[in-house]
């Protein structure tokens, strides 16, 4: 997987929220991007984890917007009007982690406040929440839950696509240093499959043995899939942003140690039969 390097000279707008209040911008290549900073921090540890959570949901096949890599001149900044102090021009030294702007999404609670079978039966891909949940619980990611999806809902011939979108927050935001595989850390009221479209499609979807047997062959195999070019895509990350090769060692034990993902696995399952 190739992270493909773009500039800007526009940015339509900032998109205020309580997180990064990302900017809004047209890219080189004249596709409209959402690009995260990281306000100087280094390691940027938030734009890390967004790429590599890219790259892992690639070798999992659940579908995302498509990344780049966005350098921002500091210049545009500057002369910018109207930005928040989330966007001071020294935070663009270090490039932006960029997604695709998805146009016209649907909010989720837009839709299950529909049919419930009629909702369910608009999602071209609802086994990927399930899929995202899992993820979710091998990379401890901490803002991802019943009141907060981060899930955008992408029309496609009259049915919605589920998109993952904001994974800064993986590995329970902190170093990778501090990282410890002996542990799998869930919050019982945040996961997703307690919230209405956890609900919603689990109770239209069989979950029996050969379901779990089917889903336990998925994600080893997603889980050898990410270790094969593991190496390789975190050299590419390291080109551009600060990151040593000890952290990079410890995320690797982290992610890919057998005991805890066999703990992360019974913990999915639990919550399916929940």
């Amino acid at each position: 997987m190739i992270i493909d390097n773009i500039h800007t000279n526009s940015i339509l707008k900032e998109i205020k929220t309580e997180g990064h209040s990302p900017l809004l911008v047209m890219g080189s290549d004249f596709e409209m991007y959402v690009a995260k900073n990281d306000k100087g921090k280094q390691p940027p540890f938030s734009l890390i984890n967004e790429f590599l959570s890219s790259y892992c949901f690639a070798k999992w096949n659940v579908a995302t917007p498509a990344m780049k890599l966005i350098t921002i001149a500091n210049e545009l900044i500057v002369s910018q009007e109207g930005l928040s102090n989330n966007h001071r021009s020294h935070y663009y030294d270090t490039p932006c982690f960029g997604s695709k702007f998805v146009d016209k999404p649907v909010d989720v609670n837009a839709l299950l406040i529909t049919d419930k079978k009629k909702a369910f039966n608009k999602l071209n891909n609802p086994i990927d929440v399930f899929h995202i949940t899992l993820f979710d619980t091998w990379v401890e990611n901490d803002d991802r839950k019943p009141t907060n999806y981060n899930l955008i809902l992408e029309p496609v011939d009259n049915k919605f696509n589920i998109l993952p979108i904001d994974n800064a927050f993986i590995f329970s935001t902190m170093s990778y240093q501090d990282l410890n595989p002996e542990f799998v850390s869930v919050s019982a009221n945040d996961h997703l499959l307690v919230s209405d479209l956890g609900y919603l499609i689990k109770k239209n979807t069989t979950i029996d043995e050969d379901f779990i047997n089917n889903e336990r062959e998925y994600f080893y195999l997603c889980i050898e899939r990410c270790e094969q070019d593991f190496d390789t895509y975190m050299v590419q990350v390291a080109n551009f942003y600060t990151i040593d090769s000890v952290s990079i060692a410890s995320l690797k034990e982290f992610l890919f140690n057998e005991e805890r993902n066999n703990k992360v696995f019974e913990e999915y399952v639990y919550r399916l039969k929940q």
